[in-house]
């Protein structure tokens, strides 16, 4: 799995799994409209969110990084795991206690809502690849690094693991463009953060209001 510059390899120990999830919290803070709006820094990021995450589904080894060959510095990562087993772990309960950060819920209301609106399909183990979150340091950008990252992710799950399809959420423009329109993704059920009602919170608030990212869509991609 080697480019010219780059080279794709899946994250198979601790020390490159926490490289990467640092690396998602880093640049998460500082372009996600809803992180931002959420006050997060990078370490509450990584301690709350990425690294906890990262590591839960290490062990399923489906997620993958991008080195810069000629410094041998980790510069992009793609977390992913098995949508069955995750749902497994944490069934959506809507009278369960709020998250932390209502971000979190918004996603979860997402999946919800692919499982049993969109997907019209018993979910099974090793079916659908659930891309959870992916980043690319700003100084890497625009070589196409993420769209590599994400063919390498997909192809690996369908020829190695035999899923069937691949679930992304996505709040960028760009890697909306990089699903869908190459790589054959199809939006299906969308959520607008500025409409978002946070229901698992008892005053019913809508935490984005402010948000001035674009809508967010489950996109179904067939491996």
């Amino acid at each position: 799995m080697i480019s010219d510059e780059y080279t794709y390899e899946l994250i198979d120990n601790e020390d490159d799994a926490r490289i990467c999830a640092q690396l998602i919290a880093d640049e998460f803070v500082a372009v996600n409209s809803m992180v931002i709006l959420d006050r997060l820094n990078s370490q509450s990021m990584f301690d709350e969110d990425t690294w906890p995450t990262m590591l839960e589904m290490f062990h399923e080894r489906l997620s993958f990084l991008a080195r810069h060959r000629q410094s041998g510095e980790i510069v992009a990562a793609i977390s992913a795991c098995d949508l069955y087993l995750a749902q497994k772990r944490h069934p959506y309960d809507p009278s369960s206690a709020p998250s932390t950060i209502p971000y979190f819920d918004l996603l979860e209301d997402l999946d919800n809502m692919f499982i049993h609106h969109d997907f019209q399909q018993e979910l099974k183990p090793n079916m659908v690849l659930q891309i959870v979150v992916g980043a690319t340091r700003v100084e890497h950008s625009g070589k196409g690094i993420a769209t590599r990252l994400r063919t390498i992710l997909c192809e690996y799950a369908r020829d190695k693991r035999e899923f069937q399809y691949a679930l992304a959420q996505t709040t960028n423009e760009a890697t909306r463009h990089i699903y869908v329109d190459k790589m054959g993704g199809i939006p299906l059920t969308t959520i607008d953060p500025k409409t978002w009602i946070w229901k698992k919170k008892g005053d019913q608030v809508c935490p984005y209001k402010d948000h001035t990212g674009i809508p967010i869509p489950n996109i179904l991609i067939k491996l």
